[in-house]
């Protein structure tokens, strides 16, 4: 496709060139006969006068055999070979420099006479249809010299005394110029040939240099499709970004990132189905077990009503290990299940504490809200968020000694940020970089599920949460939600 339109382009120059080096020869003859024109009509004015003077010295005639005397006009450097023909207001050839053979050509120059014996230049070609010649005509005056003694009289106006001889002016005369076409068509061919090489030679060059630079250009969209090609087959080796200096930089450095990004997705789903699949398996492992030694009488009859309780206490803890896969699942897929409205943020953090009083009181560990004092709200889902206080402030206790410390306050951005310490051991190195992956359980965990739902609920709210060792112990939750 670029050739082509190298190509065409070509073409397209080639005849708008060809066009304007026509114009150009055919406006550079006519005023080259308009110049040497006007030569020989001074040239002619003097060799009339010499005539007169010189009683009849035969002039040039029209029409006559044999060699003619041509002149020569200059045309892009090159001469060009051009006649002329002197004409009266009658219409009469006085003399001239052409052949037998162009002297036909006189006859039909009557227009343009005819606009010259007005005293205008004129130009033209003929033939008209098939044109041959290009053709001036220049109008100009004529002096004749007569000797003789004149008494001192008035004289008429026409007449101009010089010494001994009187001069008068003859009517306006025509001197006709013209030269043949295909002469300037040679010339034109030339220097359309010779622009037309160049032409050639620079789209030659300019094709090699645009293959080059396309190839250059495509170079990044060929390593970029390799990559996507990668992708899209699950390998996610690393990309190397281009170091081109430009937007294409740019994009590979950020195509780089989401493959990276993509990668370590792909690793948390298979750290998740590994672990799923271990904690799905525990409680279900143990019901087979008691139920199995159940139905092999394994166990005495007085033990079959504990055996059952285990089980029943084993199902419970699967139905909810599903429950809150099923729920984190929706959580980071549907944004409907979200019901964003002005939210008091004191008020749910009062709920949670009521809701975790009993476990904190089974646990000796005292929750203490420190709240302001005028109303804190921002935009949230008030359950989802109450969700989230209540899977960090249980983690909290689970993992405090004596005290867990809740507080409230704005960013100075015009958010809402709450923190959660506990006075525990805190978060080991590995707890600091995993504490919000599925499954990863600390020291006192439960399922390993309820920050990373806390996470996914404050993602959705375009917030953030954070973990953290506190400075005098502990760890420390901050979650920040926008105004």
């Amino acid at each position: 496709m670029y050739l082509v339109m190298v190509a065409a382009s070509l073409v397209l120059a080639g005849a708008l060139t060809n066009r304007t080096i026509h114009g150009y020869v055919i406006g550079t003859t006519k005023q080259s006969l308009v110049v040497y024109g006007r030569q020989i009509i001074s040239n002619y004015e003097l060799f009339g006068r010499l005539v007169q003077t010189h009683a009849h010295e035969p002039a040039h005639k029209s029409g006559s055999k044999g060699s003619a005397k041509v002149f020569t006009v200059s045309v892009a450097a090159q001469n060009v070979p051009a006649k002329y023909a002197v004409i009266d207001a009658k219409g009469r050839v006085l003399g001239g420099t052409f052949t037998h053979e162009e002297s036909g050509i006189l006859p039909q120059t009557g227009p343009l006479i005819s606009r010259a014996l007005d005293g205008r230049i004129s130009s033209g070609v003929y033939p008209a249809n098939d044109p041959q010649y290009e053709i001036v005509a220049l109008p100009f005056h004529y002096l004749s010299g007569v000797p003789m003694q004149l008494p001192h009289i008035s004289l008429p106006s026409n007449l101009n005394l010089r010494g001994s001889q009187y001069f008068v002016r003859i009517n306006t005369r025509v001197l006709t110029l013209f030269t043949n076409l295909s002469d300037l068509r040679r010339i034109t061919s030339q220097i359309w040939w010779s622009v037309t090489q160049g032409l050639i030679i620079s789209s030659v060059i300019i094709a090699l240099v645009g293959i080059l630079l396309a190839r250059r250009m495509m170079r990044p969209i060929w390593v970029l499709k390799d990559a996507a090609n990668r992708v899209r087959q699950r390998d996610f080796s690393v990309v190397a970004p281009l170091h081109t200096g430009d937007e294409w930089e740019e994009l590979s450095t950020a195509f780089a990132d989401m493959v990276t990004s993509l990668r370590s997705f792909d690793d948390a789903q298979k750290r998740f189905l590994q672990n799923a699949s271990h904690e799905l398996k525990t409680p279900l492992m143990a019901i087979r077990g008691y139920a199995e030694g159940l139905r092999d009488g394994m166990f005495e009859s007085s033990e079959s009503f504990r055996i059952l309780d285990i089980v029943a206490q084993e199902s419970v803890r699967l139905k909810h290990l599903v429950d809150e896969l099923i729920y984190l699942s929706k959580l980071e897929t549907l944004d409907e299940v979200y019901n964003f409205e002005q939210c008091d943020v004191t008020a749910v953090i009062y709920q949670t504490i009521e809701r975790v009083r009993p476990m904190a009181r089974d646990r000796g560990v005292l929750v203490a809200p420190v709240t302001p004092a005028e109303s804190l709200t921002c935009l949230a889902d008030k359950d989802k968020l109450a969700q989230v206080l209540l899977n960090v402030a249980s983690n909290a206790i689970r993992h405090a000694r004596q005290r867990v410390r809740i507080t409230a306050g704005r960013t100075a951005a015009g958010g809402v940020e709450i923190i959660v310490e506990d006075d525990g051991d805190g978060l080991n190195p590995d707890g600091l970089t995993r504490v919000f992956e599925r499954f990863y359980r600390g020291p006192q965990g439960d399922t390993g599920l309820g920050m990373s739902i806390a996470k996914a609920i404050v993602d959705k709210h375009r917030g953030t949460i954070t973990a953290a060792n506190a400075e005098r112990g502990g760890a420390r939750f901050v979650i920040v939600l926008p105004e």
